[in-house]
C-alpha cells in the first residue's frame, strides 16, 4: 500500500514510502551523520525563530508581586477615605490617589485637570469633589496617610516591585535582543526575506 508518492525529479522526493518492507538501497541509520547548518546553502537554512520567554506570564508576575509583599493601590489596607450619600458608600479613595466610585458618583472623576499627580493630596481632592457633586460627606479611614508617609511607603513598595519584576524585565530584554538580532540578520545583504 502506498503512503505517499511524488513525481518530482529530486532523488529524495522519488522515494516512495510503502507499508511493510522498507525500500531497497536505502541508507542505514547508523551511517547517517549530522549536517551543520553552515555547510548548507542559505536557501536551505531555516530562519531563526525568537522564542517568547516563559517567564513572561501575567499570572506568574502577579504571584511574584504577592510573594514580594506588593499590594495594589486599592488594597483595603491602603484606604484613605470613603464618601457617603444617604448612609451608603458612593466612593472609596486610596492613599495612592486611586478611587472606586459607585452609583451617583460614577463619572465624576475623569483623571483630567487634576491638581496633584498622586498620593493622599489627590485622594483628598477627589473625595471633596465627589462629596460636593453628590451632596455627600467624606469619612477619613484609620489607614489614611499624609503625603510624606505615603511617599515613604510608596518608595518602599516600588523597591519591592522592582525586585520582584527584575527577572521578567531581564527576560524581556533578552527577548528584545534576540528579536533585534534576528531582524538585523534578516536584513543582511544576500539573504532573501521571502519564502
Amino acid at each position: 500500500m502506498t503512503i505517499g508518492a511524488t513525481s518530482s525529479t529530486s532523488s529524495l522526493a522519488q522515494i516512495t514510502a510503502t507499508a511493510g518492507v522498507p525500500p531497497k538501497g536505502g541508507i542505514p541509520i547508523l551511517e547517517l551523520k549530522p549536517i551543520g547548518s553552515l555547510t548548507l546553502p542559505p536557501s536551505a537554512r531555516m530562519a531563526r525563530v525568537a522564542v517568547t520567554p516563559s517567564l513572561i506570564d501575567p499570572s506568574s508576575m502577579i504571584n511574584a508581586m504577592k510573594d514580594a509583599g506588593v499590594t495594589s493601590d486599592d488594597d483595603p489596607s491602603k484606604l484613605f477615605a470613603e464618601v457617603y450619600k444617604d448612609g451608603k458608600v458612593v466612593a472609596r479613595l486610596y492613599n495612592g490617589g486611586s478611587s472606586a466610585t459607585y452609583g451617583k458618583a460614577e463619572g465624576i472623576i475623569t483623571g483630567e485637570n487634576e491638581p496633584y499627580d498622586g498620593g493622599p493630596q489627590l485622594a483628598q481632592w477627589r473625595a471633596n469633589k465627589i462629596a460636593a457633586a453628590v451632596g455627600g460627606t467624606v469619612k477619613m479611614a484609620d489607614t489614611a496617610q499624609t503625603q510624606s508617609q505615603w511617599a515613604t511607603s510608596y518608595a518602599a513598595e516600588q523597591a519591592k516591585r522592582d525586585q520582584a519584576m527584575a527577572p521578567y524585565r531581564a527576560a524581556m530584554d533578552a527577548f528584545r535582543a534576540q528579536m533585534g538580532a534576528w531582524s538585523s540578520d534578516a536584513a543582511s545583504p544576500g539573504v532573501s526575506k521571502t519564502a
